[in-house]
């Protein structure tokens, strides 16, 4: 005599296995999109940084 599984169970070990994969997977994504939102605010520092040099180097020019 076969031992079969109730299709629900089935089901339900089915969604759980995919709820487990899913979890794993946006874990995965949502570390590369804090690591890219660090890499932007790096970017945003130095662009910053580099418009108050030259908005300096305007100043320093024409107050001599």
């Amino acid at each position: 005599m076969k031992m079969s599984m109730q299709p629900e169970l089935k089901v339900q070990l089915e969604l759980d296995a995919h709820e487990k994969e899913c979890a794993i997977r946006y874990q995965m994504v949502n570390d590369k999109l804090e690591g890219l939102d660090t890499r932007k605010w790096r970017i945003e520092a130095m662009s910053m940084v580099g418009t108050l040099g030259i908005v300096a180097l305007v100043v320093a020019i024409v107050m001599k």
